[in-house]
């Protein structure tokens, strides 16, 4: 299964908002954040984390842009049919050996 673009950008766009959101409490009120021993690091891995997901957004945007946005294109084989239909068309009421 490959990773779909849009995907990758709107789980890195949300890391980049909750990780913006950290740095910024880390910064301003780190007596909210309970556990931290060195506040400076741990902002410091706040912001690394924050790169990160920034540049996997960027990453992705890239790769939707080059697509040209496209989703998959199904084949519907006309308006009345659906996925369903044409799948059990091909198979139905074939028999796989000559048993009988």
């Amino acid at each position: 299964m490959v990773c779909n673009p849009h995907v990758c950008g709107f789980y890195s766009f949300t890391g980049t908002v909750f990780m913006t959101f950290v740095y910024v409490m880390l910064g301003s009120q780190p007596f909210f954040i309970v556990g931290i021993e060195d506040v400076a690091a741990a902002q410091q891995n706040a912001f690394g984390a924050l790169l990160t997901f920034v540049a996997t957004f960027v990453i992705s945007l890239f790769f939707i842009w080059k697509n040209g946005g496209d989703e998959i294109e199904y084949d519907v084989a006309g308006d009345d049919n659906n996925r369903l239909n044409i799948d059990l068309k091909r198979d139905y009421g074939a028999v796989q050996t000559d048993s009988y």
